[in-house]
């Protein structure tokens, strides 16, 4: 009888589905793109696994290959983990960007968000604000999964100048002669904001934080956003609006 086939990875566990009654799927983003597999036993107080297979840990795992094709978790490793056990703003970002990559990374758009889920959360582990890394984090991953605002002109005349406002309904920023057209008109600061968030690099991560206001705004909006354009409900959205 030939021997399974092992797959050998590391990676951000983003998603666990309990199954059965102390088993769980396991879902990991890598820089390879997207992982799944079930992991026996990782729901029991006692288990060897449980630390590498915790929301958002950075782990390195060995998978082996079911006949059908399927994954089954043989060993893993712990390598790094995030902890926000002592600030609920910090639980409430952890748990925010989680949901986020489960619910709108695809199988296409893993390779490109992982260097992203990567970066956020260093940045969080150096000291960075958990809210301004998790403003930067959606409006990248709405960029990757093609839903990125237009930040660079007016999206109903193409005019780069005198920008005024906002629609989401059209996709980006509004001169102020097409206001009326049904933008909602922002500060200079909060114009400003946006195009960051969007037009910033991975290297800009720590170089600029937002005040929590700030940032509760614009992540509500992209959140309603996300919403509006394809259904993705995020439920820790109400925990992070009222960390």
């Amino acid at each position: 009888m030939a021997n399974p086939k092992i797959l050998n990875f590391e990676g951000y566990v983003i998603h666990l589905s309990p199954f059965k009654e102390s088993d769980a799927m396991v879902k990991v983003l890598t820089e390879n793109g997207l992982m799944s597999f079930l992991a026996h036993g990782v729901n029991k107080p006692t288990s060897k696994l449980a630390s590498s297979c915790t929301l958002l840990a950075f782990s390195k795992f060995s998978l082996s290959e079911g006949k059908n094709g399927s994954y089954t978790l043989k060993e893993a490793e712990n390598l790094t983990s995030v902890d926000g056990k002592d600030s609920l703003e910090r639980l409430a970002c952890f748990s925010f960007i989680a949901e986020l990559s489960h619910k709108l990374v695809q199988d296409d758009e893993g390779k490109a968000s992982f260097p992203w889920l990567k970066r956020a959360l260093e940045a969080i582990a150096n000291g960075f604000d958990p809210l301004s890394a998790s403003s930067l984090y959606i409006a990248h991953l709405l960029k990757i999964c093609g839903y990125g605002l237009d930040v660079d002109e007016c999206v109903y005349c193409q005019k780069k100048t005198d920008i005024a406002g906002i629609s989401y309904s059209e996709g980006g920023f509004v001169c102020k002669d097409d206001l009326s057209e049904g933008g909602k008109q922002l500060s200079p600061r909060e114009l400003k904001i946006i195009r960051y968030v969007f037009k910033s690099g991975l290297e800009d991560f720590e170089r600029v934080s937002f005040e929590k206001k700030e940032n509760l705004d614009l992540i509500s909006s992209l959140s309603r956003y996300l919403n509006d354009l394809t259904g993705v409900e995020l439920k820790s959205l109400f925990l992070l609006m009222r960390s």
